[in-house]
């Protein structure tokens, strides 16, 4: 194991930088990231990012102007991470460390390593700038905890402007670059609460008392078994349901809880609607809510799926710069995750929502990693996608 050296590949440097820049969410906000970003502009020639939005959770914009005519192309990422966490790290996840072959730590992979090889590809290109077209820089707070500040913020307040959008999220299912991601599933984040006549549990069969616990495991097992929301008669892949990720209930010993409740979640595809899935949700809880029982359901959170044509302008630049970039081309798929797709794609963007190095197993994990090969394939990849969906004609 060695630590990372300044020596090091621009692309792995600058990771390091910005992964030793915590912007844990929640718990944190952007602005350290957003002053590294703010720097490494400078150092590489590139004009200094506006901020928008909230002043301690910034949202950085730049833009580079080629020549006239070509298209406007966005690349994205967002400058936040998922918190450290609990689990035990072989490294410190704060300090870009190489173990094994692999950079790890928090935000390597999300999407940190994509944001400082977006950085580098800008600067070649202002070297060395395209004959015509336009690219912006967007580098988004807060998408780990619902996009409050970041790209739901700028839908709603600030609309951005561009012919496409690429972001950087881990592409890689299996291997790296596997899958072309045409879009990106939403989520959707519903609460159950039950309610019972709390009690003492000695007493359970004689007086047939229902304890709100049971219900809430039986309800959680049921939603993960059994519930199959309705989707778009043509769609890519099917919604996925996530339910008890986080569970409160009981008192103590001798108790029959009275209360108990559940944060769940619900992967949604496009062409999702948000009223026919509340219907069926509440439908379902209702059918299997035992008399004696009351349960609650409220949806916190929706976010809609995104998704792009496969013959979208930005999709075919796409397969023929991965064909160049990698010698082939990768099937096309949803990817399974929630990105800022969702906000760009309200703000009228065609969007590919994860083009970018690395596996999504290794976001939001512990030991969390990319490769070198990886962010130094990523750098060339988003130069060339540039150039080549830029200087197309209108």
């Amino acid at each position: 194991m060695s630590a990372l050296r300044s020596a090091d590949d621009p692309v792995v440097g600058l990771t390091r930088e910005l992964v030793a820049a915590s912007s844990q969410n929640p718990g944190e906000d952007e602005r350290a990231v957003a002053e590294v970003i703010t720097t490494a502009c400078a150092q590489l020639g590139l004009p200094s990012p506006a901020r928008i939005g909230v002043s301690s959770r910034p949202n950085l914009l730049t833009r580079l102007e080629f020549g006239p005519g070509g298209q406007h192309l966005l690349l994205c990422g967002h400058s936040d991470t998922k918190p450290i966490g609990e689990g035990k790290w072989a490294t410190d996840p704060l300090a870009l460390t190489e173990l094994d072959g692999e950079l790890r730590g928090r935000g390597a992979v999300d999407m940190k390593g994509a944001i400082a090889a977006m950085l580098l590809a800008a600067a070649s290109l202002a070297a060395n700038p395209p004959v015509r077209g336009a690219l912006t820089l967007a580098f988004l707070a807060d998408e780990e905890n619902g996009a409050r500040f970041g790209g739901r913020w700028l839908a709603e307040n600030e609309p951005l402007q561009a012919d496409a959008a690429v972001i950087g999220e881990p592409g890689g299912l299996v291997h790296p670059w596997d899958h072309l991601h045409l879009g990106s599933r939403g989520i959707c984040n519903f609460d159950l609460e039950v309610a019972t006549a709390q009690g003492h549990t000695g007493l359970r069969d004689a007086l047939g008392t229902v304890s709100a616990t049971e219900v809430l495991a039986r309800l959680i097992v049921a939603l993960r078994d059994e519930f199959a929301p309705t989707t778009p008669s043509r769609s890519w892949g099917q919604p996925s349901v996530s339910p008890g990720v986080l569970i409160e209930g009981g008192v103590n010993y001798g108790v029959l809880p009275g209360a108990a409740s559940a944060r769940n979640e619900c992967r949604l595809v496009p062409g999702m609607d948000e009223e026919r899935f509340r219907k069926e949700l509440e439908t379902f809880v209702a059918a299997r809510t035992p008399e004696g029982a009351r349960v609650t359901v409220s949806v916190r959170d929706w976010i809609d799926a995104a998704g792009v044509d496969p013959q979208e302008p930005i999709a075919i630049a796409a397969r023929r710069t991965l064909e160049e970039t990698l010698g082939q081309v990768p099937p096309d798929y949803i990817f399974p995750a929630t990105t800022d797709g969702t906000w760009l794609a309200r703000m009228g963007i065609p969007t590919l929502p994860a083009l970018g190095p690395g596996l999504l197993r290794h976001a939001h994990a512990v030991d969390e990693r990319v490769t070198r090969k990886e962010l130094v394939q990523a750098q060339t990849l988003y130069e060339r996608l540039v150039r080549r969906f830029c200087e197309r004609q209108p």
